[in-house]
């Protein structure tokens, strides 16, 4: 993965998908073709901070943090990805599980509406509580609910990007 860094910003292409390390996650936006009065590229995400889309500066998206490219770029030509990223501004709900800013930047790119952060913290909390119940004869429910919670936690750590 290509790291962004204060020069490369001018370089994003329109419709690039890109990702920024919020430290416990990350964020995943697209590209804009437009620009901010700073000379840096606007972002299209969906964010719990607003709860829905939006088209931002790129400062105010990425707030200094580590960002690159995602590893999966659409399948769609920029003025595609952009049409349909800006169709959801104000209108997508956002939903930590099911509609977050990595099923939003996938579904405008043409990409499958998925987020392997989620599926990943999910599957591990799932291996976790399997493995204590079958390790420990009757566990309390408090035992599986601390397992779920670190077996989710080393879940979303194993699908950082941006180590």
């Amino acid at each position: 993965m290509k790291e962004l860094n204060t020069t490369f910003e001018g370089a994003l292409r329109p419709g690039d998908l890109i990702m920024t390390s919020m430290g416990t996650y990350e964020h995943k936006s697209v590209v804009s073709d437009r620009r901010c009065p700073l000379g840096k590229p606007m972002l299209i995400s969906a964010t719990a901070r607003t709860g829905t889309v939006r088209e931002e500066p790129y400062d105010a998206v990425v707030m200094g943090r580590k960002t690159g490219y995602a590893q999966q770029q659409p399948n769609l030509p920029s003025h595609q990805v952009l049409e349909k990223a800006r169709s959801q501004i104000g209108i997508w709900r956002y939903h930590l599980l099911t509609h977050n800013c990595e099923a939003f930047a996938n579904w405008a790119g043409g990409l499958k509406v998925t987020s392997r952060q989620v599926n990943s913290t999910l599957s591990g909390a799932a291996i976790s509580v399997c493995a204590t119940k079958m390790i420990c004869n009757n566990p309390r429910p408090a035992k599986l609910m601390l397992m779920a919670l670190v077996g989710g936690t080393i879940g979303l750590a194993s699908a950082q990007i941006l180590k």
